[in-house]
């Protein structure tokens, strides 16, 4: 009950979304992270089939300003790369379909150092099973001890079928699923939705995540919730929506300030916005 009352005053603490300026970048912007210094965004352009979709990162000017600083060239490749997160020892994860073919594994993990990705190691452990299963998207915990992952599977019709989020955990430098942590989530993941796009405050005690809800005749809604717990080894409690965040918004990333970023679609281009946080 506690949890669930906390959640619900912490829905409701967020302002009005701004709009985040990156100067000299004029494309779409989508699935930001704002690094836990706050210095750095990340994101990817369009995710559509059609696009050519990869890694870019921005230097902070102020909150809503920042600055272009190119493509991540080290870590793209000629096919799907997105949703960037880093930990602040450094690991770096996205995802990305240049080896989905060989085996259905999505996660890819190397260290950001320099303004580069070196290292890049294909995390086959972690995938949940052979296609149509698959990870969509995850999010490095601050401490890169934990990766709050999507498991996925898809249909030839009708597209996503199954969103669910679990966790993977990172033990003598090794990545492995920790089903054992599936309770953790039992009050977030649904039958009839599709929950994905997590992310974690530095604590790992409030969880936001975006929910899709998709009904016959009736156009998909999208809504952004958070769950919160009282510590790390609790289950996070019933969410609530952020009120704030409303219309075709995904992808919530939280900043040190406890803001959040994330993508809309505004007058036809996603954009990326943050939602400044007025309570603790």
């Amino acid at each position: 009950m506690l949890a669930m009352l906390a959640a619900l005053a912490l829905g409701a603490c967020f302002g009005p979304p701004q709009p985040v300026a990156i100067a000299d970048y004029s494309d779409h912007a989508m699935e930001p992270f704002i690094a836990r210094d706050g210095q750095t965004l990340f994101f990817n352009n369009r995710n559509e089939p059609a696009e050519q979709t990869d890694l870019h990162w921005a230097s902070r000017i102020d909150d809503t300003h920042f600055r272009y600083r190119g493509r991540i060239t080290s870590a793209n490749s000629n096919h799907l790369d997105g949703v960037p997160s880093l930990a602040r020892d450094g690991t770096f994860a996205f995802t990305s379909l240049r080896a989905f073919e060989r085996g259905g594994a999505t996660i890819w993990m190397g260290r950001w150092s320099d303004n580069a990705v070196t290292a890049l190691n294909l995390q086959t452990a972690l995938r949940p099973g052979p296609p149509p299963r698959f990870n969509m998207d995850g999010e490095l915990s601050a401490s890169g001890a934990h990766l709050y992952v999507t498991d996925n599977r898809w249909a030839l019709i009708g597209g996503l079928r199954t969103s669910d989020i679990r966790l993977s955990v990172r033990n003598n430098g090794r990545w492995r699923r920790a089903p054992e942590f599936d309770s953790w989530f039992a009050a977030i993941n649904t039958r009839n939705a599709l929950e994905y796009a997590p992310a974690t405050n530095e604590a790992e005690t409030e969880l936001y995540f975006t929910r899709l809800t998709l009904a016959f005749l009736r156009p998909p809604r999208f809504e952004t919730f958070v769950s919160v717990r009282a510590n790390t080894a609790a289950p996070f409690g019933v969410p609530e929506r952020v009120e704030a965040l409303q219309g075709y918004v995904e992808a919530p990333s939280v900043a040190p300030d406890g803001a959040l970023y994330f993508h809309a679609m505004v007058d036809g281009r996603f954009t990326i916005m943050r939602a400044p946080r007025g309570c603790r």
